[in-house]
């Protein structure tokens, strides 16, 4: 079974080869892997994972265990507790389980600014906006359950 953060290569890899396929940018096919990497390097500070949250929490309910060991909260328990405090310091977008820190639109507005500098985008055929709504679009129908 893939990991959450190999399901957010995927859907990099995704949105890349949507915005290929409507021959919305161009590049290279040698930079295919290059370019997914590079999208994925960008967006990977905005989306947290349940991954990211398992391991928040159990950092939380450790630097808390000592305290609350005199309490009558089992692990369990303070592990609920504390995973409720960490999900609250996530962003309030989830997405498939991805928990964006900035909203779709700001990510996709980063994939567009990245695919408008890139030496290894050829061209970009789209305006801005367009790319825009074509990312979230790939952002929002992408399902990791139909994957497998």
């Amino acid at each position: 079974m893939a990991t959450q953060r190999e399901t957010l290569r995927i859907l990099c890899k995704s949105i890349v080869t949507r915005l290929e396929n409507q021959k919305a940018i161009s590049f290279p096919s040698r930079l295919r892997q290059i370019v997914q990497d590079e999208v994925y390097g960008l967006i990977v500070p905005f989306v947290l994972t349940d991954e990211d949250l398992r391991e928040r929490t159990l950092a939380k309910v450790g630097a808390k265990a000592d305290m609350l060991q005199d309490s009558a909260f089992t692990e369990s328990e303070q592990y609920r507790a504390a995973k409720a405090v960490v999900r609250n310091t996530f962003g309030s977008d989830e997405l498939n389980g991805f928990y964006f820190q900035k909203s779709p639109k700001f990510v996709a507005g980063t994939i567009v600014q990245y695919l408008m500098r890139s030496s290894h985008i050829d061209d970009v055929y789209e305006t801005d906006e367009d790319l825009e709504v074509q990312i979230v679009e790939v952002v929002q129908s992408f399902n990791p359950a139909a994957l497998h």
